[in-house]
């Protein structure tokens, strides 16, 4: 699950919010309760663990209107009030029924998917987009009802107050009927919210308690906004921003539906929401026009919250690849060949035959490479690739304590293409600094490598121009770390020797990582060409070997694959080990790993899938060949030589357990592999009948704590991305967080 990091203060993360609201009533002044909206915005909006355990908007809106000075505080809360107290009841019974009703809930929802599954992918009679699975069938209901519930608002609202003659408000005209349109405003808001946040319950999408839920930012309620402007002054002003928020409403909810992001429409409609504000306010100071401050205080602090929020996202960025500045004068290794894995065959292989033997790669003359390149990188294919390295060991039969120096042939599976180029014309640029990224993992740092030629998207077909160099701290096999010494002249020889020796044995790890990458990418790809597939196509991450230095004692090696560059938490999707089933509701990357098992008749079984979305990097294979991770009893030859770390039929076992028990895994993948999976629960069946292998499974349970609390917070931040511009891998961290509190 990567490195733990601990999240960003608030108060760092969001200080121009906080100055915002200091600010925005000192500039616009109201009554002594309207001014304190801008900080209760900020509070419940961001600073989110108020709004956990307390209700503090409802004593805070007291306060407001304590001090504006109404007839009674009890008639002017009361509604608000209601309100929140039918969302945490509603909540609360939405937990209990997902107890108590699960196989009900599970069978409806199986239906429900299985019959849009036979329209949309076996009749093809409706479109694809319709098509829901079954984990988010409620959650989809519930968005489609937002949807409804958004446009029928547009409708009725344009008949009867129809297009504004007077937008700002600058003739005080009478807000006919746009009362009673604020506060239906304020009721469709919070009674959709509501549903959504029983949705995510019924689902079984988080397992959060109740009370915290709340804090999540996917289930944070924003209909208290809506109260304060039905409360506090509805004019014709407050037009555009509510149909501005109605198209967001029902774009969000579309992208949610189909489980993607909405990367166009709602961050168009927050700048449109500032803009009017600042409209808004050049009108109220150029011909002293009125407008409620309720909605303009809304539209300033949301306003500014995004556009920090886009600041700081841009800021990371920056900081994190700006440092890659440092030109590579490099070796770039490619797979062309291997007995058992379908290499990728590049672009510029077109016209290209490589040699029988090891030896250069001749490029015809009117060949891309000969026009782009000419004489100034150097190809060489490797039938058999053998990489040289010295070393040193003790010298036994000497009198005197000493150690010899030998050469070290390491060979590397299969077959590769070796491009040699200078500094000045790979345009490859990496920072010595390590990354801070949750894609690190335990046993490996990354370094930010930039390709500002081009040069790796065309050898090796890679999308962009972002690149993570990845190079083992840690030894895979889980024992000795590696050491760098800044002068290494103070140590012994022995040591010195040790540490040379641990890098050379990381060689063949690395070139053996980049193999299963592309055996992983074999698979997606016959993966995404299953007929009728009922979920998303998968992008599995290839990678290609960068060798540096190779004049020097001691060459580094990385593992070069694209960056995975978007706005949403790095994630395990399952394990190398048990997952409970019941956690690991992702269907897609599950139904891969599944699928890897059957198609390669159970041989394989593709695992640690984890990744961004619906992107994939950094698997791991169990394998039927060997029985244990710690069995080594084997002659060479006898297990695959692209695995360096194999758990066996053991280890393969726990993971297909694990899949077995997501029962809306059963729900898919009956329909597609009916045969296979019959074989499949008898298999999973016949282990559990052994009684040794049950007590295994009560340990198992114990120990796969953790990934109950990983993927109860996991999936309500991935439904938060949508539409925002959170910075969703601080809002895992701060989920995680929160969590072990």
């Amino acid at each position: 699950m990567g490195k733990k990091k601990v999240p960003v203060p608030w108060y760092q993360q969001h200080a121009i919010t906080v100055v915002a609201s200091a600010i925005v009533p000192a500039l616009l002044p109201a009554g002594p309760g309207l001014s304190l909206i801008p900080a209760i915005i900020l509070a419940l909006s961001r600073v989110r663990w108020l709004y956990v355990r307390y209700w503090g908007v409802v004593p805070v809106v007291s306060l407001i209107a304590a001090l504006e000075g109404v007839d009674s505080v009890l008639n002017a809360v009361l509604p608000l009030a209601l309100m929140v107290a039918l969302h945490y009841y509603a909540v609360s019974k939405a937990a209990e029924y997902r107890t108590s009703k699960r196989t009900a809930l599970d069978t409806f929802a199986d239906s429900v998917s299985g019959y849009l599954n036979q329209k949309c992918y076996v009749e093809k009679a409706w479109p694809k987009f319709l098509h829901m699975k079954s984990e988010r069938v409620l959650i989809s209901l519930s968005c489609i009802f937002k949807m409804v519930a958004s446009i029928a608002f547009l409708i009725f609202f344009g008949l009867t107050q129809g297009m504004p003659k007077d937008p700002l408000d600058c003739a005080a005209s009478s807000p006919r009927g746009l009362y009673a349109w604020t506060w239906v405003m304020y009721s469709a808001v919070a009674l959709t919210e509501i549903l959504y946040h029983c949705a995510m319950y019924l689902s079984n999408t988080i397992h959060n308690p109740v009370v915290n839920s709340f804090a999540l930012p996917v289930l944070q309620p924003t209909y208290w906004q809506w109260y304060l402007i039905a409360q506090y002054g509805p004019t014709h002003g407050i037009w555009v921003p509510l149909v501005v928020e109605n198209i967001r409403t029902i774009s969000v909810s579309f992208f949610r539906m189909q489980d993607r992001d909405d990367t166009v429409v709602a961050p168009l409609m927050a700048v449109i929401d500032v803009l009017h504000a600042l409209v808004v306010i050049a009108g109220s100071s150029l011909f002293g026009c009125s407008y409620p401050v309720a909605m303009l205080y809304r539209q300033i602090l949301n306003g500014t919250m995004f556009v920090q929020s886009v600041a700081m996202l841009r800021l990371k960025k920056w900081r994190t690849w700006s440092v890659a500045t440092k030109k590579v004068r490099c070796r770039l290794y490619f797979p062309v060949a291997h007995p058992e894995i379908e290499c990728h065959k590049g672009k510029w292989q077109a016209g290209v035959t490589l040699p029988e033997d090891t030896g250069p790669v001749v490029f015809p003359k009117d060949h891309y490479v000969t026009k782009k390149y000419g004489d100034k990188i150097k190809v060489t294919y490797h039938k058999e690739l053998a990489l040289k390295r010295l070393e040193k060991r003790p010298d036994w039969e000497s009198e005197v304590p000493s150690f010899v120096t030998f050469e070290r042939r390491t060979i590397i599976p299969g077959s590769w293409v070796c491009l040699e180029v200078e500094a000045e014309h790979s345009g490859l640029c990496i920072s010595e600094k390590e990354m801070n990224t949750e894609l690190e993992g335990q046993f490996r740092v990354l370094h930010p490598l930039l390709d500002t030629k081009g040069l790796l998207a065309y050898w090796g077909d890679f999308q962009g121009k972002l690149f993570c160099a990845k190079r083992y701290k840690k030894d895979p096999q889980g024992g000795w770390d590696t050491v760098e010494v800044a002068d290494e002249s103070t140590l012994s020889e022995a040591e010195q020797s040790a540490i040379h020796n641990k890098h050379v044995r990381l060689l063949k790890p690395l070139f053996q990582d980049c193999l299963m990458q592309e055996k992983a990418a074999e698979l997606g790809k016959a993966f995404n060409a299953v007929e009728n597939l009922p979920v998303k196509k998968i992008d599995v991450l290839r990678a290609c070997i960068m060798e540096t230095g190779w004049e020097e004692l001691r060459p580094q090696i990385y593992l070069l694959e694209p960056f995975l560059d978007d706005n949403s938490p790095f994630r395990k999707f399952n394990n190398n080990d048990f997952v409970p089933g019941a956690q690991a509701v992702q269907n897609t990357p599950n139904m891969y790993s599944l699928f890897s098992y059957f198609h390669s008749n159970k041989k394989l079984l593709v695992c640690d899938i984890q990744g961004k979305k619906y992107r994939f990097t950094d698997p791991q294979f169990h394998t039927s060949e060997k029985q244990s991770i710690d069995d080594d009893d084997y002659d060479e030859g006898e297990l695959r030589d692209w695995l360096h770390s194999d758990g066996g039929l053991e280890m393969m076992k726990r993971v297909l357990l694990g899949l077995h028990a997501q029962q809306s895994l059963h729900a898919l993948c009956d329909r597609i592999w009916p045969e296979q999976m019959a074989e499949f629960n008898r298999q999973v069946e016949e282990w559990k009948s052994d009684p040794e292998f049950a007590k295994q499974m009560e340990e198992w349970e114990k120990e796969a704590k953790l990934y109950s609390k990983y993927f109860s917070n996991l999936n309500p931040v991935l439904d938060a991305g949508v539409g925002t511009y959170n910075d969703m891998e601080e809002e895992l961290s701060a989920a995680m967080l929160r969590t072990k509190e």
